[in-house]
């Protein structure tokens, strides 16, 4: 009676010491994770802080910078609108044609 109490209770204890065991595997990725990510956003903070430097710089600067920052401007507000045009056409067209396809019979 005592040995099968004993072997189930060993049993259970190593159950819960796998299940320790994997929390703290799973706990050491995510830590790993969450410092790759941090270290993501601190470059891509100091990429940002830099070009707003040059946009600061540029504006700063002579008549003639102005003028190659309005038509960069304009550019970017034209790119942006032509790529949303783009993307709207393909994706009508997927939906279109995932429309088109007959429906199998239930």
């Amino acid at each position: 009676m005592n040995t099968s109490i004993a072997f189930r209770l060993a049993n259970k204890t190593s159950y819960l010491k796998s299940i320790a065991l994997e929390m703290e595997s799973e706990a050491k990725d995510h830590h790993r994770l969450l410092d790759d990510l941090d270290d993501g956003f601190d470059s891509t903070g100091g990429f940002l802080g830099n070009t707003l430097n040059r946009v600061k710089l540029m504006t700063q600067s002579g008549r003639s910078n102005r003028k190659v920052m309005c038509y960069v401007s304009i550019g970017v507000v034209v790119a942006f609108f032509f790529l949303y045009f783009i993307i709207g056409k393909l994706a009508s067209k997927l939906t279109a044609s995932s429309s088109d396809s007959p429906t199998p019979p239930l």
